[in-house]
């Protein structure tokens, strides 16, 4: 019980707000809604993985595509990175704030993920193809998945590393 603790103190709440609450809800709308059950009732600390990795995976799929289609939709307009950086310097609330817009897209990236997995079973599936390869083909969406996450937070941190380099040449 006491290894529990630690790892519920080790928790941030930007992990839990974006990550473990998002994977929840998807694997319980996944099951309750959809018909797909990955809940392992028996194994609470393998649901606990699932749900942490199924929110991984909602945060990702918000960052790459709900994040570009919003924008290309403009119903947001995004600043630039060194531009939040600065801000956050100056105001300790913009972080707060955006782990708060970084939950509400995550959220978004939760019920479209459900919805494609609803058409999935309800349309594709009567397709031949998808039924013999649906597992290889889940694990190549999941690979592009986080290459591209990977190539995305790279970039993050070289421009956060060429933002704080500037503000030091700038002194």
């Amino acid at each position: 019980m006491e290894a529990l603790q630690q790892l519920i103190d080790k928790i941030s709440q930007y992990s839990f707000l974006t990550n473990i609450l998002p994977g929840a809800i998807l694997m319980i709308t996944l099951k309750y809604i959809v018909g797909y059950d990955f809940i392992i009732e028996e194994n609470w600390l393998l649901t606990g993985v699932m749900f942490y990795f199924s929110g991984i995976i909602c945060n990702r799929f918000s960052s790459l595509l709900i994040k570009p289609l919003l924008e290309a939709l403009h119903i947001v307009r995004p600043l630039p990175y060194k531009d939040y950086i600065i801000g956050e310097k100056k105001d300790t609330k913009i972080l707060t704030l955006n782990t708060d817009n970084n939950a509400y897209r995550v959220y978004i990236a939760v019920f479209c993920i459900s919805l494609l997995a609803y058409l999935y079973k309800h349309l594709l599936c009567r397709m031949n193809f998808f039924i013999d390869y649906q597992w290889p083909i889940v694990i190549v969406l999941l690979i592009l998945l986080f290459v591209f996450s990977y190539r995305k937070q790279t970039k993050y941190i070289k421009d956060r590393i060429e933002a704080v380099s500037e503000k030091d040449t700038l002194k």
